[in-house]
């Protein structure tokens, strides 16, 4: 789990990375020599079953990621963090962006930070980086509203729309928390100005975000962002066209016991005119350290086209606490994201995949 610049891991996050830990204390950090840097390898088999189709199968190495971060100086009052990834057969830097902490406020607090580079932007519960499901959220592939978005255009090879190569936004960011005895509270609010997601369409101008998160009792997440994208889209008729589009949701998360749910309600305007809804809930089983067992049900609804949902059930063993095989089953009801963007079209489906992960 990513936590104020660096890789941390506490409680059940040893097993699903989708639970919010708090910013830690700098205190005891001490000069190091050498900065801690840590690598992933996934290889995936998938199989797929479109309708009116013959199925598909392929073994592959998925991913591959180096991943490097911590707070520096007798204070941490510098964390750097760069996460550099393998996939579809392209090298890319995914995060890469270094913070200052304690701009305010007694040292180790975080009351007051400042971030810049290229980083995730999400929900500190929700987010690309911390799926467990390796499936994307609607919110962010279709929305992007959580997360990085998703390249338009599909790179050979890659079947699925959803399945491309993602964009991370370059930012510049305030962020903090307060913690209390009962409410702990975190917000970020930033500027950022994503890459061109295609050679026609393009995030122009930059782009503004907010965030704000609760947390109660430690068990129990409320929060809220909103995010400002201005589009140069040309459309037929208005060649030098700009659109801004205003997205936001809403989402809670509980952990009762072993269980861990999340549900989110997300909108967004889109670049043909349709506002965007989707509705997203997913819970996790953890019985121990030994085994996940997981379900999310997405749901996209359309303006004047047609809707669609993908529900997904995973399970997932551990061979050790950084080394693992998931299994996943997916199922999707076709729908059309509608023009100018016709690859995302999506027809009835089924798809299993199953990945083995080895962190060192």
């Amino acid at each position: 789990m990513e936590a104020n610049g660096f890789e941390c891991s506490l409680g059940a996050s040893e097993t699903v990375d989708h639970v919010i830990t708090p910013i830690p204390y700098w205190t005891d950090v001490q000069d190091m020599k050498h900065v801690p840097v840590s690598a992933r390898i996934i290889v995936e088999a998938e199989y797929n079953k479109e309708d009116n189709s013959r199925p598909t199968s392929k073994l592959s190495v998925a991913t591959i990621e180096l991943m490097a971060g911590a707070p520096l100086g007798k204070t941490g009052i510098f964390s750097p963090y760069v996460d550099i990834g393998y996939a579809n057969r392209t090298i890319a830097v995914n995060q890469a962006y270094g913070q200052i902490n304690d701009l305010l406020g007694p040292t180790g607090h975080g009351l007051l930070n400042v971030r810049f580079g290229q980083f995730d932007i999400a929900l500190p519960f929700l987010s690309h980086s911390q799926r467990v499901i390796r499936q994307r959220y609607f919110a962010q592939s279709a929305l992007g509203v959580v997360g990085a978005r998703a390249q338009t255009i599909t790179p050979p090879g890659v079947p699925v729309a959803d399945e491309a190569l993602e964009f991370y936004n370059t930012a510049v960011e305030l962020n903090g928390q307060l913690l209390g005895e009962i409410i702990s509270h975190r917000y970020m609010i930033g500027m950022f100005q994503p890459q061109q997601l295609t050679e026609v369409s393009r995030l122009e101008n930059p782009g503004f975000y907010a965030t704000y998160a609760a947390t109660f009792f430690d068990n129990y997440q409320i929060g809220a962002i909103y995010k400002r994208d201005t589009v140069n889209n040309p459309f037929p008729g208005h060649p030098n066209s700009n659109r801004a589009l205003d997205k936001w949701g809403v989402a809670g998360e509980a952990k009762m016991g072993p269980f861990v749910v999340t549900a989110g309600y997300f909108r967004a305007a889109s670049l043909d005119q349709r506002d965007l809804q989707n509705v997203m809930v997913e819970g996790f089983y953890i019985p121990n350290k030994t085994w996940v067992l997981g379900a999310r049900w997405d749901h996209l609804k359309q303006e004047s086209a047609p809707s669609g949902s993908r529900t997904t059930a995973m399970i997932r063993y551990h061979i050790s606490s950084s080394v693992y095989i998931q299994g996943e089953w997916r199922v999707t009801d076709s729908f059309n994201a509608g023009q100018p963007n016709p690859v995302q079209f999506e027809q009835d489906s089924l798809q299993g995949r199953v990945f083995v992960n080895a962190g060192f």
